[in-house]
């Protein structure tokens, strides 16, 4: 099964940690790299071949921001 590696990229614009996957393929990997992006930026990379980078939705974001602000109510 194919290796890939998936960066998470800090504040600062450098790599902060480093997770290994092994994967079936490319849309596995995707994925996979899609559940752990929530709210941070990540590349998903297999050896030199960049597949796909990550960014969290700042709309969700701020909901959740004001959601636990008190500003918005969970739905029911």
């Amino acid at each position: 099964m194919p290796e890939y590696r998936v960066y998470v990229i800090g504040e600062d614009g450098h790599i902060s940690l480093r997770l290994d996957l092994v994967c079936a393929n490319d849309d596995a990997a995707k994925e996979r790299a899609k559940e752990l992006a929530d709210d941070r930026v990540l590349e998903l990379w297999q050896f030199d071949r960049e597949i796909e980078t990550f960014k969290p939705d700042p709309i969700k974001n701020e909901q959740v921001a004001r959601w636990l602000k008190g500003e918005l109510r969970p739905p029911k």
